[in-house]
């Protein structure tokens, strides 16, 4: 019998009894610990047993001896023997060197005024084996989804009679250019008529009769 067999004796028995007498010494006691996340929030832990512990002189029972027993194939007589020994033995070190390590359990101390507690070696001295569930751990959410919404352009706002788009005028600069000219060019043309008939002498037969064609060659005269 060594720390280590001891140890994994109760890490067994934890899981189906809540209290374990360690004879002389005193009692292990488990409690119900309900799910929880980790101090990071990315873990979340299946419901699961706590464990404690209880000095007491006082305390027996058989569980360890018989528990022993059955698993190493030993009698009765000699697992009860040994168990007694080593137990002994382990109370004597404790009280001396304050501590005893129990290997994927915790640690029992001693406080200088003789006091015993129990330290789990697991966070939140969680026994998740007793419900036989592992911790999940969280994963991220891919963003994936917000990208492509991102990428899929909106639709265009619908044309209703409140809103619909101003037009904007249409650049009539070249158009007006072509009238001005045209206008200047029908100046000009009807210009160089008048200026030819004038010299040709038909402009007056084209203004006045000939009684006042002849009438202002006699004042002429």
């Amino acid at each position: 019998m060594d720390v280590n067999l001891l140890s994994r004796l109760l890490r067994e028995l934890i899981i189906d009894n809540d209290r374990i007498p360690l004879p002389g010494i005193g009692y292990f006691f488990t409690e119900l610990v309900p799910a929880s996340f980790s101090k990071d929030g990315k873990t979340i832990y299946p419901p699961s047993k706590k464990i404690s512990f209880k000095g007491d002189d006082r305390a027996t029972g058989d569980m360890i001896s018989d528990y022993y027993s059955e698993s190493s194939g030993i009698d009765k007589e000699t697992a009860d023997i040994e168990m007694d020994i080593f137990l002994k033995q382990l109370k004597v070190t404790l009280m001396q060197k304050k501590l005893i390590n129990f290997p994927y359990m915790g640690k029992l101390r001693c406080t200088l005024e003789g006091s015993l507690y129990f330290v789990s070696e697991t966070e939140n001295s969680i026994f998740s084996q007793a419900f036989g569930f592992e911790p999940v751990i969280l994963k991220p959410i891919s963003n994936r989804a917000h990208d492509i919404q991102k990428e899929i352009p909106e639709p265009a706002p619908a044309v209703t009679p409140d809103n619909k788009p101003e037009r904007q005028p249409q650049k009539r600069t070249g158009k007006v250019w072509i009238i001005l000219l045209s206008i200047l060019a029908a100046i000009i043309t009807a210009a160089v008529i008048l200026v030819e008939l004038g010299r040709s002498g038909r402009l007056d037969s084209l203004i006045y009769s000939d009684e006042e064609l002849e009438l202002i060659r006699q004042q002429g005269n």
